[in-house]
């Protein structure tokens, strides 16, 4: 092979890659897709660092007697103990930061606070906090959220009366605890509405099935921007309520009516902008049932509850479930945001180990994080005590969470930490203060994922309710399932999620970016369920719920899973609905009830068999599954995925044909030039000339001489040898190339 030839092979092979590269990018949106399953990362070792069991509560009290009343109060969170611990200890300014950092204050610097009652007559607890000044923010049943000016606990402080104004909190009536306000948090983040045609949505709406005469609650923390979509992305017209702390600047409400909109177009919607607390959410359900919602979707969850259907907000869910609302909630983002294991101390030290030799959780974070450490414990009166703190890299402690748990009427197994950082790698400890045996441990995170993850049992509150029809994520292009989405099953064992819907998907509120999570998933299943009750308005609350389940794509293990649940949403031919006899409502999703749906709507489905997970050691669900084949396209795609395969391949072969002959060339040239003597700096004298004779006459001639001097004939020129300029070596008359070397010489 010559250079010539090389060149060619790699122009060739360009060519096909480029061509290859064409048609895929033509191709792609619609037959040729990628997993778009990030691998999991990997993440730096733990710091080479010690961390020594912190001083409890109890020793504080010994070192500020004067705050020991407080300290020692089993009703009041600990965080308004560390905030008078350090106002005392470092001054106001301190006291203030942390109170940032740990999110206490309002956007009007007070101090938020919610009241747990023993009683859901909250009236006269209102009235009487209302006048001593104390701002009443929300109040539902037995949670009433508070907000006390810091003005006056800084009066209190310089008055040598510190934390007075808790004191009085805990000793009100029917007053059982004092804490910070849990907050739910968006099952959405801002990483892209393809959903439509993948459910099958369009087809019904060419049959006239759009939703309407439906009404659908928006129960979400933000609907920041709707304005601008009213007419365009959301209909004309949405009635909006605002409940407790909400956040003006916050839009992920607006998104996900975006996606409900655009399924069941001509649905009435209703927004409820809350705050994410136990009391706002309440206050925005009753508003939301006042308007006559057939349908609520939620779409985000919180870090603090048994997980098992008997929560604070899965009760909620569940009475509006007797009602014949169908509450719609996301199944949460937490898959890899979960740490779940028993209590072990092999060193006898007092603190968790997470792995041998590990006494810290590595929390992979973006700036704030929200930590809850629960375990297993009567949840009305917790008797094992644990606690959970925050270090740094070197083992400097940044926070901590101490209440108390005596098995004191409200007393939850639960401490939990909000703290904002600079988005640096930060860790957990867990510390056993006053235990009798060793608990199963989970610990969940917002906004961060975990050094050792486990996706099960990590779907979030209210998800775990039995009246909660719960929805994973799948990628919309590859039906995989996000690796961030929540898996079941609930801690007493029960399928959830129940079903999966796409995410990733684009919209408005979030332009270029996608809308990920499985936030974007769960309007997907609300706006399908508007469609189906247009259809058939005879439908109880469980009957939509199983014909939506009879109708899915199964993916992952054959059956229901706790990753995908039954399969993904896929509405069937709108004809379906119409064969399907109306049945009698039972309280959960029965297999029987979903086999004998699809049977009735001719759609074959295998009899699913729900099997309870073993805990705590459930099968793991796959992350990447292979998309079922498009129906139609299939050849199509398939066909053109070989044609521009065989492209690349063929590409890639010259490519490396061209690239071999063009180093073998080289190494060739390189080896002979290398065994070659050096080459002189001036071509070798040529040898003395010998005298010349005329050939017709024998006269010597005078060297140089052109003519015989006696005859006068001509001597034929003298030929002078030719030499290499590359090595030297003399050369043929007529040659073209060096026999030594190789090189050309013309």
């Amino acid at each position: 092979m010559n250079r010539r030839k090389a060149i060619c092979l790699l122009a060739s092979g360009t060519a096909l890659l480029l061509i290859a590269a064409v048609l895929y990018l033509t191709f792609q949106p619609v037959g040729l897709t990628w997993p778009l399953v990030a691998p999991a990362p990997t993440f730096p070792p733990l710091p080479a660092i010690d961390i020594a069991p912190p001083s409890s509560l109890s020793d504080l009290a010994e070192q500020y007697p004067g705050l020991a009343p407080i300290l020692t109060d089993p009703e009041l969170d600990s965080i308004y103990k560390e905030f008078l611990v350090i106002y005392e200890e470092e001054g106001e300014g301190a006291a203030l930061e942390l109170a940032r950092q740990r999110g206490l204050l309002t956007a009007e610097g007070d101090v938020r606070v919610t009241l747990v009652l023993d009683t859901e007559e909250n009236e006269p607890l209102v009235a009487q906090l209302e006048a001593v000044g104390i701002t009443v923010v929300s109040a539902y049943r037995d949670r009433v959220n508070v907000a006390v000016p810091l003005q006056r606990i800084e009066a209190q402080l310089q008055a040598d009366e510190p934390g007075a104004i808790f004191a009085q909190l805990t000793e009100l009536e029917h007053v059982i605890a004092v804490r910070l306000p849990e907050r739910r948090a968006p099952d959405g983040s801002v990483i892209k509405g393809e959903g439509i045609s993948i459910v099958n949505a369009n087809v019904w709406h060419q049959t006239g099935f759009t939703g309407a005469g439906l009404r659908i609650g928006l129960l979400d923390l933000g609907f920041a921007g709707y304005r601008a979509l009213l007419g365009i992305e959301l209909p004309e017209e949405v009635l909006v309520a605002t409940f407790g702390w909400f956040d003006d600047e916050e839009g992920h409400g607006a998104a996900c009516a975006e996606i409900v909109h655009e399924i069941a177009p001509d649905a009435e919607l209703f927004l409820a902008w809350y705050d994410g607390s136990d009391a706002a959410m309440g206050e925005a359900v009753d508003w939301l049932v006042a308007q006559g919602v057939n349908i609520i979707s939620h779409s985000a969850g919180g870090l603090i509850g048994p997980r098992d259907g008997s929560g604070w907000d899965a009760r909620l869910v569940d009475r509006l479930a007797d009602q014949g609302i169908l509450w719609v909630n996301s199944a949460g983002n937490q898959a890899e945001a979960h740490y779940r294991g028993m209590f072990t101390d092999v060193d006898g030290d007092g603190l968790h180990e997470f792995a041998p030799g590990e006494e810290m959780l590595a929390l992979y974070e973006t700036g704030c994080v929200e930590v809850a450490l629960s375990w297993e414990d009567d949840w009305e009166r917790a008797a094992q005590d644990y606690e959970l703190f925050l270090y740094d890299e070197t083992g400097d402690e940044l926070a901590s969470s101490r209440d108390t748990q005596s098995g004191e009427v409200g007393q939850e197994p639960v401490e939990w930490i909000v703290y904002e950082t600079d988005g640096e790698t930060i860790y957990a400890a867990v510390a056993a203060y006053d235990t009798s045996e060793a608990v199963w441990l989970d610990i969940f995170v917002d906004e961060a994922e975990v050094a050792h993850p486990s996706p099960a049992h990590s779907v979030s509150p209210p998800g775990d309710a039995v009246g909660s029809l719960t929805v994973g994520a799948v990628n919309w292009r590859d039906d995989t399932l996000a690796r961030y989405s929540s898996q079941g099953p609930t801690l007493d064992r029960r399928l959830k999620p129940e079903i999966s819907a796409p995410t990733g998907v684009s919209g408005a509120t979030y332009g270029a970016q996608e809308f990920h999570g499985t936030s974007a998933a769960a309007p997907h299943v609300a706006g399908a369920a508007a469609l189906v009750w247009q259809a058939r308005p005879d439908f109880t609350r469980q009957e939509v719920v199983d014909f939506l389940l009879a109708h899915v794509v199964d993916l992952g293990p054959e059956g229901p899973d706790t990753g995908y649940g039954y399969g993904r949403l896929q509405l069937p031919a709108p004809s379906a609905v119409n064969s399907v006899p109306t049945a009698v409502a039972t309280d959960t999703p029965t297999p029987t009830a979903i086999a004998s749906l699809a049977e009735a709507a001719s759609t074959p489905l295998p009899t699913p068999t729900v099997t309870s997970a073993p805990l705590p050691t459930p099968t793991p669900v796959a992350y990447i599954t292979p998309a079922p084949p498009s129906a139609g396209g299939a050849g199509l795609f398939t066909g053109m995925g070989l044609i521009v395969g065989g492209l690349g391949c063929a590409g890639v072969g010259l490519l490396l044909v061209g690239v071999g002959g063009i180093l073998f060339l080289a190494r060739r040239a390189q080896e002979v030039q290398q065994s070659a003597p050096a080459p002189p700096l001036e071509p070798p004298a040529p040898p003395r000339s010998r005298p010349v004779r005329c050939a017709a006459c024998g006269t010597e001639a005078r060297p140089g001489a052109r003519f015989c001097r006696v005859c006068g004939r001509p001597f034929a020129p003298e030929r002078r040898p030719r030499y290499c300029r590359h090595c030297g070596a003399q050369l043929r008359e007529e040659s073209r190339f060096c026999p030594r070397c190789g090189q050309s010489v013309r």
